[in-house]
């Protein structure tokens, strides 16, 4: 553990480079950067990220004393170039043990630095991009260029087993991966609920509104559910990525962005949580919503099959299917959800901690810094 006056012995110098921290991957940092302040001491860690999503950190991350390093990201395509020229200049002046690179972006510019490097790499893919519903000749070219990018990392820690597997069919190098699942803190928030008075079935939706996380597609299975349902959805709409949400209904409030205290306090007021993505690389809105005993309604794609385990601790059905989820919202019985939400936050307390993930990845780094 790390003294008040400096870093523990032995702790590694790491630099975490990513190219979002809004949603999943900014939560996964949150988790992981502050305790692991804590455990190195808060000068041993540094965080690459994007200048414009500087209002999307967490409190806690903010506080946590490590420095946190800008670059300017006007859009994706020139933000990559600006975040390699960003990343050679930390290289250099803070001449870190560890690099540890989390999605696809950062992932491709820390890996493609030429020259003999003297840190090791470590890269966390948050959801692999040619697991997306992209034409089967995209998916090709993206999973060579994952193949031959792997070739240039020490570890590649994925957060679900259905990354895992993804990787392997894909053809990375087995002796690389390691599956660190996703975790939270087993502590919610310290929030109360908000108000939300209905003698309906109360649901909640988190999330971007954009194709990924399937909003279009509950909004379309629930429209004449309305004397069964009050919804509220959390989230906003993606700029050049939204989704046509259809006609408004009257049962359905969109409250806009929360941040994750905010989110807790939603759910502690919801009946259950929903989660209709058409692909997933893990689900952390489904494992927050377990650790608060809400039931989870989710579908089956990739980490959220992992967290559900086909449906056993929660309630499945088959991505991007529509009628499939119609059908299981117009028979799901309100008296049932409590018991499904002691089973959900049973399976989060055994499987998703963030102390466990914390350790995992420091296992990780500590073998890497040995060889």
């Amino acid at each position: 553990m790390a003294s008040e006056h400096g870093p523990a012995r032995g702790a590694p110098r790491v630099l975490h480079v990513c190219d979002s921290i809004i949603g999943g991957t900014g939560s996964y940092l949150a988790e992981l950067l502050t305790p692991q302040a804590k455990l190195y001491g808060p000068a041993q860690l540094m965080l690459l990220m994007p200048r414009q999503h500087i209002p999307d950190l967490e409190p806690r991350l903010i506080d946590s004393g490590i420095s946190l390093i800008y670059f300017h990201r006007p859009n994706r395509l020139l933000g990559m170039v600006m975040l390699f020229f960003a990343y050679l200049a930390c290289l250099r002046r803070y001449r870190p043990d560890i690099v540890h690179a989390h999605s696809f972006g950062a992932g491709v510019c820390t890996r493609i630095v030429p020259w003999f490097r003297r840190h090791r790499l470590v890269f966390c893919p948050h959801g692999w991009a040619f697991n997306m519903p992209v034409s089967a000749w995209i998916r090709s070219a993206i999973t060579l260029v994952e193949r031959i990018l792997a070739m240039r990392v020490d570890r590649i820690l994925l957060i679900s087993q259905h990354e895992r597997q993804s990787a392997e069919q894909a053809g990375m190098p087995v002796r690389k991966l390691v599956t660190i699942p996703n975790a939270i803190a087993t502590e919610p928030p310290p929030v109360a609920a908000v108000s939300w008075q209905d003698t309906r079935i109360k649901l909640l939706f988190v999330g971007r509104f954009d194709r990924q996380k399937g909003l279009d597609l509950l909004l379309d299975a629930i429209r004449p559910l309305g004397a069964k349902y009050s919804v509220r959805v959390v989230g906003r709409q993606v700029v050049g990525n939204g989704v046509d949400l259809g006609e408004p209904l009257d049962f359905v409030d969109f409250v806009g962005w929360r941040d994750r205290d905010e989110v807790s306090a939603e759910m502690k007021a919801a009946d259950a949580v929903i989660v209709p993505s058409r692909w997933e690389g893990f689900g952390l809105v489904a494992i927050e919503a377990m650790r608060l005993g809400r039931p989870v309604i989710a579908s089956d794609a990739g980490g959220l099959n992992d967290i559900l385990d086909h449906g056993r601790y929660g309630f499945s059905f088959p991505a991007g299917d529509v009628q499939a989820l119609r059908i299981l919202l117009a028979n799901l019985d309100k008296d049932q959800l409590p018991s499904f939400g002691e089973i959900g936050r049973k399976r989060f307390l055994a499987e998703y901690s963030a102390d466990r993930m914390v350790s995992q990845v420091d296992d990780v780094y500590r073998d890497l810094m040995t060889k």
